[in-house]
């Protein structure tokens, strides 16, 4: 009986293990090049302050790097942004698609966009004073969001 209880006590164990694997880093080497080269392009006089990897059993990793002035980006397992949340700072107009950004500059010309949220559905633009803006794929409008 303790035989029993001691590999499922030993089986519980490892599998605990292998599903909670996150990693915490400042070495951005650890990010895929694409991540790297996006952070040096788009925010070059920011410093990454750390990385947190994410890897799970099932899925891809993905990656969180926390920028010294609190920029917040999220990356894919092949580098790509998901995420954008800036805070205390509008997010570089270059990374809005072009679409999006002709719809905003029409509709809400004085808002300042904090947050981009990107994936297979589409955007998601977070603007500072609390409205959240729903695009498709192509950087169609969607929906308000409050």
């Amino acid at each position: 009986m303790k035989k029993i209880l001691s590999v499922l006590f030993f089986a519980l164990a490892l599998t605990t293990s292998v599903w909670a694997d996150d990693v915490i880093s400042r070495d951005v080497k650890k990010l895929p090049v694409a991540a790297q080269n996006f952070i040096k392009k788009n925010f070059p006089k920011s410093k990454v302050s750390y990385i947190k990897i994410d890897k799970d059993l099932l899925e891809a990793a993905t990656y969180e790097a926390i920028l010294e002035d609190g920029v917040q980006i999220d990356f894919n397992n092949k580098g790509e942004w998901t995420e954008i949340d800036c805070k205390l700072q509008p997010v570089p107009a270059a990374l809005i698609p072009a679409t999006i950004a002709t719809y905003l500059k029409n509709n809400y010309p004085n808002e300042i966009v904090e947050k981009i949220e990107r994936d297979r559905k589409g955007y998601e633009v977070e603007l500072k004073h609390s409205f959240t803006l729903k695009f498709n794929t192509k950087g169609q409008f969607l929906r308000l969001d409050d």
